[in-house]
């Protein structure tokens, strides 16, 4: 039998003490399959000592598991760092003792790729790639199907993906529920299915409304979801923060209530895993996407302008900033009250329990297609993709491309190490800091992906680093890479970045296409990952010389950019890492251009320095740079002749102050900017003072967020968040739960010795402390501009006169 279909999941059982791989496949008929390949097995490498034989290691390999008749040992010629050697491959039948075979042998020889796990081997090998059509040879063997060949398809489109976004309320007297005693009170869901939409509440009391359907009990309820999820034959479930809370409670709750949580679609346990520092949630057949950790990933790597300035990634803030609307919401603490209330109140309840599965699935249509796009490009199941960081992406895209180099995966480091690499940090950027000011007529050049195509110029690649080559690139720093084989790294970054130049391309013919917009930011996350990843200390392909020489190429052009405008007479106003702002002077747009294009043919071949655009005015504001006095380290703003405005490390982007302190800061940049009055600016600052001093201002404008990091009983020392956060505690407003390792919002008050005394947590302050505000927020997010323009404080405050401009 033949199907065509996608890969949708790929992860292995335990048969008669061997692993069998198995394969989820969406099927372009719409349905799902079941496939085995029992044929593949799990194996890793030994690199042996001097003057010890393959007999004696053999036997060594024979004792250390119960069936030794299941190893297969053969000898085999791999690239390790650079040098071809010959090493023992060590193959089995079970995954479980790869553990136990390494180390049986690694006294004998150092062991490569014993940690790579068995369905990542897997699909590294037969170099597959989920989300991407394949034709699937099939035959059934006692009642499994077996693959016997995986093909590619030329299909385009890919089969549609049944999918369900659900949410929780569960009964939360103290604040925080607990699963041994609380119990689930509504499930939500909405889901498109087999080409049919819908949405629904299920509870067990009784409310008027057509979304909800009654049960008689909470286990009758959760059994039905789960039974819901079948019916519907779900591929891809998706939550808000659902592999910590949600799937976790549903769990731990049906374990109290004497049934078992399984929503899978195939044999198998629904359970929560460990990766890296986030839980994941694996459901055989079926892919779990947790929207709270997508969503901070892309706020994180910058790929949504949306959501970057956000506070905090609750549904609600992410829901509201990419639709505009306002979303239905409760206090959570009074969920409890809700349930217990009247019917109006239970009717609102529900209302809400809809919106938020409502609220994720427009969440999830505006962010999914980058993480599906991610998993293409890197080749990892969607459901590993979803969880990952940006190094755990590259690391492995890097695996499947060693393997297709014939090289040897490097191991992970030991905490020494990282340690070791930690104590001796890299030199970063070249920074050329400006004299604070006003500025007219201004152009910012910046290079496309500077560290990319320096990497890709120079062959950088932690197997091409050399001593005795004949025939090499030399870095700033003395660090020399062979020219006459690529490395993997070049050879990654050169596909991703003229694979973003061509779907580029498309998407300017067709902007409707959203996969084609989420692959060109997969393409450009991955590829401006790769230098922050050979310096990242956890990195298995970490090299300081390689790092190193990346930044020190960048100062070298970004100094070569700043010397070649100055002899063309442009003077340069600042410089930092990959860019360089020039004042235009008496110069004209086409002798600007004329130099641009200069400077860029002495350039490799793929670097390129380009025209970001030209700007009418910019504001850059005085700060203290090491070693260099004072400066602007990426500190201001500009207005392009459009009339885009461009704002770089204000704290308007900042989450730790008020919105007061950074909605002041903007106006008064945007009132420079565009109006070029001084005066105006200084004028908004005061009548905010005045507003703050008559206590008119709204509590919310002066809320301040931040993170608890750790147990409110884990810190030395205090601050106003702690404060408010340990108050709310004491006083049984919040639980421990609630408050730690969650962003507190705050507002410092009237009643207090001190700021952290007077700090209160927004939900329960009645008033606020203007001098505070005043003092501590607004005049200093505003000064750092208008001093520039000759005001001082008193001036503002109203108590002074201005200088003179």
């Amino acid at each position: 039998m033949q199907i065509e279909g996608i890969i949708l999941d790929i992860d292995y059982l335990i048969r008669d003490a061997a692993g069998v791989i198995r394969v989820t496949v969406k099927g372009s008929d719409g349905k799902a399959y079941e496939c085995f390949d029992s044929a593949f097995k799990p194996y890793f490498y030994l690199e042996k000592g001097t003057n010890l034989k393959n007999e004696f290691i053999v036997s060594k390999i024979m004792a250390s598991i119960q069936e030794p008749g299941s190893v297969v040992v053969e000898n085999v010629k791999k690239r390790v760092a650079g040098a071809e050697k010959e090493l023992m491959k060590i193959i089995t039948s079970n995954p479980l003792d790869i553990p136990k075979l390494n180390s049986a042998v690694s006294e004998y020889g150092k062991t490569y790729e014993y940690d790579i796990p068995f369905a990542k081997r897997y699909m590294i090998d037969k170099d597959l790639t989920p989300i991407t059509n394949y034709f699937f040879e099939l035959y059934d063997e006692n009642g499994r199907t077996l693959i016997k060949s995986i093909k590619p398809s030329d299909g385009k489109a890919i089969p549609e993906l049944n999918t369900m976004w659900f949410d929780i309320e569960v009964y939360n007297p103290l604040g925080v529920p607990r699963a041994s005693a609380d119990p689930v009170i509504m499930i939500s869901f909405s889901y498109k299915s087999h080409g049919e939409e819908g949405s629904s509440v299920m509870t067990y009391k009784k409310i008027a409304e057509d979304f909800v359907v009654t049960f008689k009990s909470e286990s009758e309820m959760i059994s039905a979801f789960m039974k819901k999820i079948k019916e519907l034959d779900i591929d891809i479930i998706s939550g808000y923060n659902s592999a910590n809370f949600d799937i976790k409670y549903l769990i731990d709750r049906s374990k109290k209530l004497g049934m078992r949580f399984s929503i899978g679609r195939f044999e198998g346990e629904t359970r929560l895993e460990k990766h890296g520092l986030l839980e994941r949630v694996k459901i055989p057949g079926r892919v779990h996407i947790d929207m709270y950790n997508v969503v901070k990933f892309i706020s994180i790597v910058g790929a949504s302008e949306s959501i970057l300035k956000l506070n905090s990634h609750t549904l609600k803030n992410v829901y509201e900033a990419i639709t505009g609307d306002i979303k239905t919401n409760v206090d959570k603490i009074s969920i409890f009250k809700l349930w217990d209330g009247t019917e109006e109140e239970l009717d609102r309840l529900a209302v809400y329990n809809l919106s938020d599965s409502k609220a994720l699935q427009k969440v999830y249509e505006t962010f999914s297609p980058i993480t599906i796009e991610l998993s293409r490009v890197t080749g990892d199941v969607l459901s590993d993709t979803a969880v990952s960081t940006t190094g755990q992406l590259v690391d492995y895209l890097l695996m499947r491309n060693a393997f297709k180099a014939g090289e040897i995966v490097p191991n992970k480091p030991d905490e020494r190490e990282i340690e070791q690499r930690m104590r001796a940090p890299i030199e970063g950027a070249y920074v050329k800091t400006p004299d604070p000011g006003v500025y007219d007529r201004l152009v910012i050049f910046d290079f496309r992906g500077l560290y990319p195509s320096i990497i890709i110029s120079y062959n950088i690649d932690t197997a091409t680093v050399c001593t005795d080559c004949a025939d090499y690139y030399e870095s700033p720093i003395g660090t020399r890479f062979d020219k006459t084989r690529k490395g993997i790294m070049p050879l990654i970054l050169k596909y991703l970045v003229e694979q973003r130049k061509e779907v580029k391309k498309q998407y300017k013919k067709n902007m409707d296409d959203v996969f084609l917009g989420a692959r060109s930011s997969a393409l450009k996350i991955l590829s401006n990952s790769f230098y922050g990843y050979l310096g990242y200390a956890r990195s298995r392909w970490y090299s300081r010389e390689c790092a190193g020489s990346v930044t020190a190429f960048g100062r070298q052009y970004i100094r070569d950019t700043i010397s070649s405008a100055e002899k063309e007479g442009f003077r340069v106003l600042y410089g930092d890492t990959d860019s360089v702002v020039l004042l235009l002077g008496d110069k004209t747009k086409e002798e600007t251009l004329a130099f641009l294009k200069s400077f860029n043919k002495n350039l490799p071949e793929d670097m390129e320095l380009e025209l970001e655009d030209f700007y009418t005015r910019g504001v850059f504001v005085g700060k203290k740079v090491k070693g260099d006095g004072a400066g602007a380290k990426k500190k201001y703003a500009l207005i392009s002749e459009s009339g885009r405005i461009k704002i770089r490390g204000f704290e308007l982007v900042r989450r730790d102050w008020s919105k007061v302190a950074r909605e002041t800061q903007r106006k008064v940049l945007e009132t420079i900017l565009k109006e070029g009055n001084p005066k105006r600016a200084a004028d908004i600052v005061k009548d905010v003072i005045k507003e703050l001093k008559e206590g008119k201002m709204k509590l919310s404008e002066l809320a301040i967020s931040t993170q608890l990091r750790k147990s409110i009983s884990n810190y030395d020392s205090t601050s106003p968040e702690l404060e408010a956060a340990k108050k709310a505690v004491k006083m049984g407003l919040k639980s421990k739960d609630e408050v730690e390792h969650a962003v507190i919002s705050y507002v410092i008050t009237k009643h207090g010795s001190s700021i952290s005394d007077k700090a209160e947590l927004e939900e329960f302050a009645k008033d606020y402390d203007p001098d505070y505000y005043i003092n501590n927020q607004v005049i200093p997010a505003t000064m750092k501009i208008l001093r520039e323009l000759n005001f001082d404080e008193e001036e503002l405050k109203g108590i002074g006169s201005q200088k003179k401009l």
